[in-house]
């Protein structure tokens, strides 16, 4: 057997394994990024597989649309990357002028400036403090860096594009509404409301078909700025816009995502709801990290999300990606750390230093 046949066997092996593993990590969680993590695998795998199978079959048709395809591929990445920069700036200039000025709703501006100013500033310092080096300081630092970080990002949107084929039954016994602060102090505000008719709307097309109307939990505090519970506040609005008034129940403890679940979780057991059939309500692009905190205080459930505008998708999913990170922080600090440590050595060898 020739090399390019065992290497097209070896990459059909792998890709194989990764379907089998994604189909079995997705039966155990939905919601994880080692779905995304499998998909990419089989994905880069059977991709590669199939240029080497195209490039052994020796037929000028087959090699002739690969090379169409590859070009039209890369192409369309580097006009991607070239004006990343540029969209990102474009997007940041619509959030400003929409939406409030909060840290974060800047984060596209402050990733675009790095992307225009600080990246090619950094690849210049760097070639002017090793100019004789084969290997420059840039590339040692800072690829690595955003090699780690775009692959995790790859990941994430990945998982969550997965979680969106899944559709939650009409036979939900509960749906919990996370809450979001109140302007003025005690008026849902227009994200906060889409969540309370995403929810409403489900409830209501449930009826439809089996006549069941579930126990909808409106989850939130009440914040330093806020004259009432978010959880009352979005009961009220839910009242008046045709949710049944026996159906409605609030939980006005929690502070943040992890809390609205675990205190909600609470609330239902003391109504002796069965915990496993249920559902929550957010915006689309926070279902795949709310649903993790889900099923870390032991609510196998899953999430319907409210449609988020199309110019603060970026911004939201930059959020969300930023915010996982950082509920895994000290095992992305070592890998972080381990794979800088392993580029600094290899800078070293490769210069003689």
């Amino acid at each position: 057997m020739s090399r390019a046949s065992m290497l097209v066997s070896g990459g059909i092996v792998v890709t194989l394994l990764c379907v089998v593993l994604l189909v079995v990590s997705l039966r155990q969680n939905k919601f994880r990024l080692l779905n995304g993590v499998l998909f990419n695998m089989a994905i880069l795998t059977s991709g590669v597989t199939l240029i080497i199978g195209v490039k052994q079959s020796g037929n000028s048709s087959l090699n002739f649309i690969l090379l169409m395809l590859l070009l039209f591929f890369f192409g369309l990445s580097a006009l991607l990357s070239l004006f990343q920069g540029v969209f990102l700036l474009w997007n940041a200039i619509i959030v400003w002028h929409k939406e409030s000025h909060t840290l974060g709703n800047m984060l596209t501006l402050f990733l675009a400036i790095i992307i225009i100013v600080v990246l090619p500033l950094l690849q210049v310092l760097s070639h002017n403090l090793f100019p004789h080096a084969s290997v420059t300081l840039y590339n040692t630092l800072i690829v690595p860096i955003i090699a780690y970080l775009g692959f995790w990002f790859l990941s994430f949107i990945t998982s969550f594009l997965i979680t969106r084929l899944y559709r939650p039954r009409y036979n939900q016994e509960y749906i919990i509404v996370l809450g979001a602060g109140l302007l003025n102090g005690d008026q849902v505000s227009p994200l906060l409301a889409s969540r309370i008719i995403r929810a409403l709307t489900f409830a209501s097309r449930q009826e439809k078909k089996t006549g069941k109307y579930p126990l909808l939990v409106f989850s939130g505090g009440q914040g330093g700025d806020e004259t009432v519970p978010e959880g009352l506040a979005m009961k009220q609005y839910a009242l008046a816009h045709g949710a049944h008034a026996n159906k409605c129940i609030t939980e006005e403890k929690s502070k943040n995502t992890y809390e609205n679940m675990f205190f909600s979780k609470r609330v239902l057991a003391e109504k002796q709801v069965n915990l496993q059939k249920g559902v929550f309500a957010t915006n689309d692009y926070h279902t795949f990290r709310a649903a993790g905190y889900a099923r870390y205080v032991g609510l196998k459930i899953d999430g319907i999300g409210a449609k988020t505008s199309s110019f603060f998708i970026p911004n939201a999913f930059i959020r969300e990606y930023i915010a996982l990170l950082a509920n895994h922080k000290k095992e992305h600090i070592i890998a972080l750390s381990l794979l800088l440590l392993l580029s600094i050595v290899n800078f070293f060898i490769n210069n003689g230093i």
